[in-house]
């Protein structure tokens, strides 16, 4: 899907092809003829040295060879080298003058471990298909739940999604943006707890539930939230997720476009502007001092605040999950301090490459949790 800044939602990944890391390579094929012939060689030079070629024979150990091979490669990779290793084995023992039943026993060993390793890389081969279908499958799902967004008259959308590198590589993360018929823009960032597909599973219907009440407008974020969960628990759907839902009403005459918004449990809104001298400013929206609201799914009918704020011409508004700003060894203040800092310094740039610069800098190669990412900026 595309990222380009005309409506499209990004689904992001860690750079690498999965059919080219699960499809075998002749590497492998030549890995196991050379330890093949370095065996031979080592065979070879050390009955020379020793002065007694029968006692340093070594034709057991080219069943090496094809176990090697059996790492990555093919089922035919295997029988390859292993008929190789057979026929090495068995030369080097005519040559070194082995007893005939040693020879038979070495060549039977290579023989019997070729087969053997042949039959695991045909497993793994299927095991790896079957993983690829899997996540293959888990993806699509994903990039179907992951809304294209739309075009709205004064405003500019951009979106990302990563994945966490575990299970697969799909989660309950998600970023949603509808224009009622108003004409103004709900915006949504959730997040459902787990990052497999049992996660993108439950995040599905979260979205469904939350799309169908936003899209007849005219509701505050709060009433939003608080419908979706009771809505949730009557269709008896046990989910628990962090949300923002946040609406902005476009810009009228003699009045800036203003932001209502309201969070169950997820980290806030982040607003960039510029101060009257041209100083970009990062600012984390206030909870106020109760803080975020309950997670959504914990205790029904809970109650929900909305708060205001403006948003003058240029502002840039990021919605985000904590796996964009939480690590392990780190806290969430320091993750949101970073953040804005980052965002203060790239805030110049068009939103596209805005997000293309920030989650490098952010994640830095972390991906212990999902993360999804929306930003919008007023014209």
């Amino acid at each position: 899907m595309d990222g380009d800044g005309r409506g499209g939602a990004a689904l992001v990944a860690d750079g690498t092809d999965e059919h080219v890391l699960l499809r075998p390579t002749a590497r492998w094929l030549w890995l196991g003829v050379v330890a093949c012939l370095g065996l031979a060689a080592t065979d070879l030079v050390s009955g020379q040295l020793s002065g007694d070629r029968s006692a340093a024979n070594i034709g057991g150990s080219f069943a090496l060879a094809p176990t090697l091979t059996a790492i990555g490669g093919a089922r035919w990779h295997v029988a390859v080298v292993g008929v190789l290793s057979v026929l090495v084995a068995l030369w080097t023992c005519v040559v070194d003058g082995t007893p005939l039943l040693t020879t038979l026993i070495s060549v039977a060993v290579v023989a019997l471990s070729t087969a053997v390793a042949a039959a695991v890389a045909g497993v793994r081969r299927t095991h790896l298909a079957q993983l690829q279908d899997r996540r293959q499958a888990a993806r699509t799902l994903q990039s179907a739940l992951l809304t294209r967004l739309p075009q709205t008259e004064g405003l500019q959308l951009a979106s990302r999604y990563t994945p966490a590198s575990t299970g697969d590589q799909v989660g309950g993360d998600w970023y949603d943006a509808i224009v009622d018929p108003s004409g103004s823009t709900t915006l949504v960032i959730g997040d459902v707890m787990g990052h497999d597909i049992r996660a993108a599973a439950a995040m599905g219907q979260v979205r469904a539930v939350l799309r169908a009440y936003a899209v007849e407008g005219r509701q505050s974020p709060a009433a939003l939230i608080g419908r979706t969960e009771a809505a949730l628990e009557r269709l008896g759907l046990e989910v628990m997720a962090t949300l923002v839902v946040a609406r902005i009403d476009p810009a009228g005459e003699g009045r800036a476009a203003s932001l209502v918004w309201s969070t169950a449990g997820h980290p806030p809104p982040v607003l960039l502007t510029r101060s009257p001298g041209g100083e970009p400013r990062a600012r984390a929206l206030s909870c106020g001092a109760e803080g975020p609201d309950l997670v959504v799914g914990v205790v029904s009918g809970s109650p929900r605040r909305d708060h205001c704020c403006a948003l003058p011409a240029g502002a840039t508004l990021l919605l985000h999950t904590d796996g964009l700003v939480e690590r392990r060894e780190t806290d969430l203040a320091e993750g949101t301090a970073a953040l804005l800092a980052a965002l203060e310094r790239e805030g110049h740039r068009d939103l596209d490459p805005l997000l293309d610069a920030l989650l490098p800098d952010l994640l830095r190669g972390h991906r212990d949790d999902d993360v999804a990412v929306l930003a919008v900026r007023t014209a």
